[in-house]
């Protein structure tokens, strides 16, 4: 599990939840290809952004790129 928070994608930045992100942050993932993949309840809930690369994947997931 990727305990850390860091990126899996680009190791440099923490991933980030919906919370953290800054407004206009918040106003670049809606706008990510793949936002119509989940509605916008479950990954304001669920899921985790990386603000150098834009990764995302839910909370707490091992996925790798």
């Amino acid at each position: 599990m990727n305990t850390d928070r860091s990126c899996p994608r680009c190791h440099e930045e923490v991933m980030r939840t919906w919370d953290e992100l800054e407004p206009d942050e918040q106003e670049v993932v809606k706008r990510l290809p793949g936002s119509a993949d989940y509605p916008a309840a479950e990954r304001q809930e669920t899921h985790q952004w990386c603000t150098r690369c834009w990764f995302e994947a839910p909370s707490g997931s091992e996925q790798t790129v």
